[in-house]
């Protein structure tokens, strides 16, 4: 689960805008327009004067009940440090020119080592310099748009492209005043449009001291109004690196460990007891949830208030979520101090998928305190210090940057198909996102059509077999991997990152994952060789409210659209068996993955009446 916390990482203020410049005459010279609107800023002079900022100002999420304190202290070059106090939300990020970093509202520091950051870093440290005004620059391309209409103003508008990075900046600027009205800001993933008003003087400088912002493909809106900028500011350059201490909010019980925990791996999913106020729940773990969320109705029984609502990534669609403080919390050997988390919807979700109560996701807040070990075979955790934690084994270690609080790691796929993956525990299976199907081909290969579900609702996916998927020097044979149909709004629709890697291949292994070192560890497991079975139906049946067990999906030319499955029917009986007698949801599926040929009497009730239904398994692949 994507929470959609990005909007809070590095934001790019860009305050040098507006200006009383007149202007009668038509330009198409982009270098020409930018030269005169850097003029009408105050000049070249004055603005490379400037080697220090400091800015204070209010932003507002719009329709979320959330607002607070941005500072903002900028050095050039590349120094920054920005701090956000949302009072739900506390998040310091900074760069002191070697590495960016992230402290989050719970006190966690990240070094950020991806490669977009750091191509992002390098763009960044050319505008600086001005690179992109250069005629013969080998880094940028500056192009002219045409003349555009930005509300009530023409306005030229100029494109900036680099060779560092797939990034561009859209900037319209007043043909009149060479105000910038309005930027648009496109990364592979995310796309910023920012208006620009309320221009004041500073030290001979034009400010835009309002800026109102909407993140797409999110729809998040948010208005920043500074209050206050000074220029030329002294600053400690001790401000711009990371806290020297990283929180210690957990302890462990015996030792400086909890080894050989038992998990519930149910559906290709991970679930461990948790306790909380006396109350032990089930939570899955999830690497792929930016932040750790509980569910709302688990919240409301432990009397915790929501506050505020944003927009974040479900794995198809936007979800809406809320914050909580949650209290102290036990899982077996490790104690938890309060935590700040996500408060979301989860427990219909997984309820009607697995039949089993889970009250919340354990993201990255909990996972990043350890490095973990996960036996797939045994069902066991361990969770060790990273400061005490020494590798002595023969697996192949990784280096896996973090990307968004998630791990970013290799694969290759029938040998071509190769790129970063994000590692991802919360997907039960692997899946390519749909921006790289699109561009490789991917949506036209046959396959067995399916419906997902995840936190943003439904999606549209498309079981592929493919000969061989290649990770940590491993080769897993015969994978089945799920092809995005619809690029969506949520994870799914992801550019940056070619798929997900889930469970379906991580059961073959023995992982680590060190969140400190920014690495993981591969080991074979024992059931590296072994051949899982798969779905021999074509039926996706999902738990109703009722304790019912309906058919969600009937896939194409299957067996069980063979047998005329319609979306909608209930299964009160198989073989004549009651249902609840064969024991849930999750047995009635493993009935559909025994051996090819095996038959089965299923009954359906379907607008009242009562059907008899005849299903016979097949191989899908």
């Amino acid at each position: 689960m994507n929470i959609g916390r990005r909007f809070l990482l590095g934001l790019l203020i860009f305050c040098l805008r507006g200006a009383g410049f007149a202007s009668q005459e038509t330009l198409n010279d982009p270098y020409q327009i930018l030269t005169k609107h850097y003029t009408a800023l105050g000049g070249m002079d004055k603005i490379k004067a400037e080697k220090t900022s400091y800015i204070e100002g209010t932003l507002v999420i719009k329709g979320a009940g959330i607002q607070g304190v941005l500072k903002q202290w900028e050095a050039t070059p590349l120094r920054h440090r920005q701090e956000l106090d949302l009072k739900v939300l506390r998040q310091t990020e900074g760069d002191n020119g070697r590495f960016s970093w992230v402290m989050d509202t719970n006190g966690k520091i990240q070094l950020r080592q991806d490669e977009a950051t750091q191509k992002r870093r390098k763009v960044k440290e050319l505008l600086e310099t001005f690179d992109h005004l250069n005629r013969t620059s080998s880094n940028f391309t500056i192009s002219f748009e045409g003349i555009q209409k930005v509300g009530e103003a023409d306005c030229y508008a100029v494109k900036i492209s680099n060779k560092v990075n797939q990034d561009l900046r859209l900037e319209f600027i007043d043909r009149t005043t060479f105000l910038l009205v309005k930027s648009i800001d496109k990364q592979p993933d995310e796309e910023t449009q920012t208006l620009y008003s309320d221009y004041r003087d500073v030290n001979g400088i034009k400010r835009a001291f309002k800026h109102e912002i909407e993140i797409l493909p999110i729809g998040q809106k948010i208005e920043i109004q500074f209050s206050r900028y000074e220029s030329n500011v002294p600053i400690d350059s001790a401000l711009f690196e990371p806290p020297q201490s990283d929180i210690q909010d957990f302890k462990f019980l015996k030792g400086e460990s909890a080894e050989s925990i038992p998990f519930k791996f149910i559906e290709n999913h991970l679930f461990i007891p948790v306790e909380i106020n006396g109350k032990k729940k089930l939570w899955c773990l999830d690497t792929g949830a930016e932040m750790s969320a509980i569910g709302s109705d688990f919240a409301s029984e432990l009397g915790l208030t929501p506050e505020g609502k944003i927009k974040g990534s479900g794995a198809g669609r936007t979800v809406d979520i809320s914050f909580v403080t949650l209290p102290a919390y036990q899982i077996s050997g490790i104690h938890f101090n309060k935590q700040r988390i996500a408060c979301v919807e989860v427990k219909g979700l997984i309820r009607n998928m697995f039949e089993i109560e889970v009250v919340g996701i354990l993201g990255y807040d909990f996972l990043s305190r350890f490095v973990i070990r996960i036996d797939y075979a045994a069902e066991k955790l361990s969770f060790y210090h990273p400061d005490k934690y020494d590798y002595k084994g023969d697996g192949t270690v990784l280096d896996a940057p973090l990307k968004n609080n998630t791990f970013a790691v290799a694969g290759t796929v029938d040998g071509k198909y190769t790129g970063t993956w994000s590692l991802d525990l919360g997907a039960g299976g692997c899946s390519f996102h749909y921006p790289f199907a699109e561009e490789n081909g991917l949506l036209t290969l046959s396959g067995v059509d399916r419906r997902g579900l995840g936190a943003g609702g439904e999606f549209k996916e498309r079981e592929v077999q493919f000969r061989t998927l290649e990770f940590a020097g491993f080769t897993v044979r015969n994978p089945l991997i799920d092809v995005t149909l619809e690029k969506g709004e949520g994870a799914f629709g992801r550019k940056e990152l070619i798929g997900n890697l889930g469970n379906t291949l991580f059961r073959h292994f023995v992982l680590y994952l060190d969140y400190k070192r920014q690495r993981i560890i591969v080991e074979k497991g024992r059931d590296f060789d072994r051949q899982f079975p798969g779905d021999k139906s074509g039926l996706q049946v999902v738990l109703t409210d009722k304790n019912e067990i309906a058919v969600f999906f009937v896939s194409p030319n299957t067996p069980a659209e063979k047998a005329g499955f319609r979306k909608g029917d209930i299964i009160p009986s198989i073989n004549g068996t009651d249902i609840k007698s064969i024991g849930g949801i999750i047995p009635v599926r493993q009935l559909f993955k025994k051996d090819a040929g095996t038959q089965y009497r299923i009954s359906v009730l379907r607008q009242g009446k009562k059907e008899e239904l005849k299903l016979v398994l097949r191989n899908l692949h």
